[in-house]
């Protein structure tokens, strides 16, 4: 008992200290060697920047390089086709966002979800995907669009990219709201930007953290952010199920995964060190206000398989319109 209580008390200090002891195992210490974060999507991106800035901050928590390594493809489905059957080493891990992961498997893109990995952790919030129009645009409120896409069926032009979590709202506002836009592959968030600057849609879904300049400079409107509930520091923007679609809630939030069957003890050891950096690094905190207009927000193991649990389950209601 002394000694089940001895080793207890040395896995908690080592888990504060960055080092996790595993007793009675071959393995003395995790992590003794570099760790491998491939990110899913390209450099420059809201994935991307989330898991850049958690994957230097844990590099000095835990006191070994942590490298970020971009895979890109099909909205991350490459990458995790390629890591989730990986050798479960404790020294790789993905990082990518939940809107992908669950959209994949609701679009058909991806023939698995979530529970083909083992959950590491949902870590942060993005600023919300935004339903936008131009600043001249007659739409003031997104009841304003639904509507005026009933009355002139297939004429306003709505630009997505198509498998992502941006596709998958289009449908949802088809089927849950009635709009009938006439729905075009833009792209991705730049692209439908630079389309919607152009005139060659009429309104499109991007990040906030993306649109915030040309809002801020009265080029463009936002009708209402698909997150549950606008960003924590940014309370003034309509949500979407509040305004004209009850079901349209798009939380896009940004996922840690390892590969199947890597040591329930390393994933628990990762996913401490996250909440850690989360609840207590001041550098942290600072970079997801200013990015994500959010506070920090890193959920347990089981917590974040709830959540995507929840998303899965929302997505999967519309999967027969999306394949």
């Amino acid at each position: 008992m002394k000694k089940s209580l001895i080793a207890a008390a040395l896995v908690l200090t080592a888990v504060f200290s960055g080092t996790v002891l595993f007793a009675g195992t071959a393995e003395a210490a995790w992590p003794e060697k570099n760790i491998t974060v491939i990110i899913t999507h390209g450099a420059g991106g809201d994935t991307d920047f989330n898991a850049r800035l958690m994957c230097r901050l844990l590099e000095q928590k835990l006191g070994v390089s942590v490298v970020p390594t971009n895979v890109t493809g099909s909205n991350g489905a490459i990458a995790m086709a390629q890591y989730k059957d990986g050798t479960p080493d404790g020294y790789t891990f993905l990082m990518t966002n939940t809107a992908a992961l669950t959209g994949n498997e609701a679009t058909g893109l991806s023939d698995y979800g979530y529970d083909a990995f083992e959950v590491v952790s949902v870590y942060a919030k993005q600023s919300g995907e935004n339903i936008v129009v131009p600043a001249d645009s007659p739409y003031k409120t997104l009841a304003d669009l639904i509507e005026a896409s009933k009355k002139n069926p297939n004429t306003i032009k709505f630009g997505v990219s198509t498998g992502g979590g941006v596709y998958i709202a289009s449908v949802i506002l088809e089927h849950a709201a009635g709009t009938k836009f006439a729905v075009i592959d833009e792209g991705d968030a730049a692209s439908r930007m630079t389309a919607l600057l152009g005139k060659h849609v009429d309104a499109t879904i991007v990040p906030y953290a993306v649109v915030k300049e040309y809002i801020q400079a009265g080029q463009v409107r936002t009708l209402g952010t698909l997150l549950k509930e606008p960003p924590a520091l940014l309370k003034d923007i309509p949500t979407a199920h509040e305004s004209g679609c009850p079901e349209l809630i798009l939380n896009t939030l940004y996922a840690c995964l390892a590969p199947r069957g890597t040591s329930p003890e390393i994933v628990r050891a990762l996913n401490a060190a996250m909440m850690d950096i989360s609840a207590n690094s001041e550098e942290y905190k600072k970079e997801v206000n200013r990015y994500n207009l959010q506070e920090p927000w890193t959920l347990s193991v089981e917590d974040s398989v709830q959540e995507l649990k929840n998303q899965r389950e929302l997505f999967m209601k519309y999967s027969k319109f999306l394949q």
